[in-house]
């Protein structure tokens, strides 16, 4: 026999003490979509762009802006639908009236799951038909956006059933408010914070770990939280790539759905006014809230020292972290002071998993450091700029259109170089190398940071490294590379991989775009060329592009003679929505700058032409003048050495470079005088100056150990 009590009828009835819900979502949805509608678009025809520009900033608007405006209104929905239909499982008496009616508890809850999803699902319709209707009359109506329209509607009402399920499992799981309260809080917020714990050991603890964030720190970050999966899954579908995303949000929603069906036909009702009805779950949560507490208070402990004590404060930390955080669990499970120490085998289990993650961190029980995937399994290696260089380079791709595309990627590793195994045998003596490198750095700047650290000796430079995995994976790091290694990976990406090409691209782009060419010379000066002669202009940068394209890596790698900056303005981009509305142009300025090498015959050519000297061959060198360090620690300085002796300046003009001009995989030398000043025809050089390391004159070299011995160096 049908039951009356829950039918269409008695729904209508119901509704009417709950008529707030539906309310309050209509209004939602009007300020989400045909409110926001209008404002964008009586900002766009104030703006007067163009009916293409608009068009496309529509269609975004159904893409992106709807997509997330609509999903806050839904999660505030689910939040409101779930405990205002269940609230009554906190309270003896209405459970006792409730479970008293002869209804099934499975039948009770797909009711009131309908019930609340009808209260989600008007309202949206009926706005969302306005919105359509606001469009159609400005001119914006196609099957097009009707099936936009159709799938946004779909996917918010996935994602409402996603929050809503998570709420409601929570609340069935739980036996009072307080609880209730703090686990909501608790699902929402756990993993993204908890990644950024483990970000946060990363960062401390693995010296070769890169910024970018990938693995189970992403994964927590972006999935495991209802939230964070639902606003993952609309930035996903807003980059057009949310296939994967989609079938994830599914499954946890018909995971979360069942969870919560079956915790709700099956709860005791006697339990009510515990923490958790379910004393299995009670644990589970104690135990991810402890070991996450011990860990936090731990690290906080971590940062509070940066001697060799920091260690023994972290343990401290740990230890003290985990204590608090299972007593207060204990506290708030119990409601009662004298229960904190009412666990002690929960205590010592979770103690043991905080030492055991510690550890993995501490020790790199997984061999992070050192990891590098296997050869066969890699598809590319990239590796981003290093930390310092005079040249710049982008990597752009010229499309058919005349536009130009930025191929840059967000992490800053854009250099593709290809696998090869030789490559890949550089790529593990870096990962071996890399860690030592960075211990000893670490040991004598006392940082806890390894991702932003500096060589002070000028040794080795820090490199990121991207290995792009057949599988569509992606592993990060980074490196403390020697300059030698650094000169060999970019030699090999350059002959082996796309290095070379990918390096260049810019110089691809068409000669009418070019608007200044720069040149600094051997001397330090910094000349535009050409400037009224436009012709001569391009054919430098004909002559480089050519040069660049018959020269060799040992070439490249070489050692320059000049610098090229080749300035293009006007250049057009794709044309992007979120560029609309911020006063860009959507014009690109490129403003690359190149070595330039002595074997570049016909760059080198043009650049005499101009009568500025690019070899130290031709300059006037009067004189140059010193000033050593008298001690290792760069306190004292000895009195200026001037030499300007034929024979001395001789040696001196081969191995004098203006300091742009020197590459960064070659060592300046820096640790042995405090000033370098040179005298060109009789005048103080305003440019900086630099000494490779392996070039340093044996005359110097003895006035440098003088000045260490303490002896009086005096002005010649």
């Amino acid at each position: 026999m049908k039951s009356k009590i829950y039918s269409s009828r008695y729904m209508k009835i119901s509704s009417k003490g709950m008529i707030w819900i539906p309310a309050f979502v209509t209004i939602g949805f009007l300020l989400a979509f045909p409110v926001t509608e209008l404002i964008m678009l009586g900002n766009w025809f104030g703006m007067e762009y163009t009916a293409e520009q608009i068009s496309l900033l529509y269609e975004n608007l159904w893409r992106n802006g709807f997509m997330v405006s609509g999903l806050a209104v839904a999660a505030l929905a689910a939040l409101f639908n779930g405990i205002s239909q269940f609230w009554y499982l906190y309270s003896p008496r209405k459970i006792d009236f409730y479970h008293s009616l002869p209804v099934k508890r499975s039948r009770m809850f797909w009711y009131k799951s309908l019930q609340s999803l009808l209260y989600f699902l008007l309202p949206y319709l009926v706005m969302e038909f306005f919105s359509v209707c606001i469009g159609a009359m400005r001119g914006f109506f196609s099957l097009h956006l009707m099936r936009m329209a159709f799938v946004m509607l779909v996917f918010h009402l996935l994602l409402y059933l996603l929050l809503y399920f998570s709420v409601v499992l929570v609340i069935c799981i739980t036996g009072h408010l307080l609880m209730g309260a703090l686990l909501l809080v608790a699902a929402a917020a756990y993993g993204p914070v908890f990644s950024v714990l483990l970000d946060l050991y990363e960062r401390a603890f693995y010296y070769t770990r890169s910024e970018s964030s990938y693995c189970l720190v992403k994964v927590l970050k972006e999935l495991i939280s209802p939230v964070a999966l639902a606003y993952t899954f609309v930035k996903k579908y807003a980059e057009g790539n949310y296939g994967g995303m989609l079938i994830a949000v599914l499954l946890v929603t018909a995971v979360l759905g069942g969870l919560g069906y079956c915790a709700f036909v099956h709860r005791k009702s006697e339990r009510t006014g515990m923490a958790f009805v379910f004393p299995w779950a009670g644990t589970a949560v104690k135990f991810l809230v402890v070991v996450s507490g011990g860990l936090g208070i731990g690290f906080v402990f971590y940062m509070l020292s940066n001697d060799s004590s920091r260690t023994i404060w972290w343990i401290f930390g740990l230890i003290l972290g985990t204590i608090l955080s299972g007593g207060i669990m204990e506290i708030i499970y119990y409601r009662d002071f004298r229960k904190f120490f009412s666990h002690k085998l929960q205590f010592a289990v979770n103690g043991a998993c905080v030492a055991l993650v510690a550890c993995v961190f501490f020790f790199d029980l997984t061999g992070y450091d050192e990891y590098i995937p296997s050869y066969d399994k890699i598809e590319n290696i990239a590796i981003g700029s290093a930390d310092n260089g005079w040249e710049i380079a982008y990597n752009v791709k010229v499309n058919e259109d005349g536009t130009v595309t930025m191929l840059d990627s967000g992490d800053s590793v854009g250099n593709d170089l290809g696998v090869d195994q030789n490559i890949y045998e550089i790529m593990k003596k870096l990962a071996k190398e890399s860690k030592a490198a960075y211990k000893e750095i670490l040991q004598d700047s006392h940082s806890m940071w390894s991702s932003n650290l500096w060589d002070p000796s000028g040794n080795t430079l820090g490199i990121k490294v991207r290995y792009d995995l057949k599988s569509g994976s992606v592993v990060y790091r980074k490196y403390m590379v020697g300059l030698d290694d650094i000169k060999n990976l970019w030699k090999e990406g350059m002959t082996e991989g796309t290095l070379k090409s990918e390096y260049y691209s810019i110089l691809e782009l068409d000669d009418k775009y070019v608007d200044e060419v720069k040149c600094d010379f051997i001397t330090g000066q910094s000349i535009s060329l050409f400037q009224d002669n436009k012709a001569k202009k391009q054919l430098l940068v004909d002559a480089l592009r050519q040069d660049i394209k018959e020269a060799d890596p040992e070439v490249l790698t070489g050692e320059p003679c000049a610098g090229l900056s080749i300035g293009y303005s006007g250049v057009p981009s794709v044309e992007s929505v979120n560029a609309m509305g911020t006063g860009q142009t959507g014009n690109y300025y490129f403003s690359p700058c190149f070595y330039v090498f002595p074997q570049f015959k016909r760059t080198v050519e043009i650049l005499k032409e101009t009568g500025y000297p690019i070899s130290m061959d031709d300059v006037d060198l009067s004189s140059v003048e010193v000033q050593y360090y008298m001690d290792e620690y760069h306190n004292e300085v000895s009195s200026p050495i001037v030499y300007d002796q034929p024979e001395q300046l001789k040696e001196l003009k081969k191995v004098l470079r203006c300091y742009q001009l020197a590459p960064f995989w070659e060592k300046r030398e820096e640790e042995s005088w405090d000033s370098l000043k040179v005298v060109i025809g009789g005048v103080e050089s305003e440019a900086s100056w630099a000494i490779l390391e392996k070039d340093v004159p044996e005359f110097m070299k003895e006035d440098s150990q003088r000045a260490l011995s303490f002896e009086v160096l005096e002005e010649e």
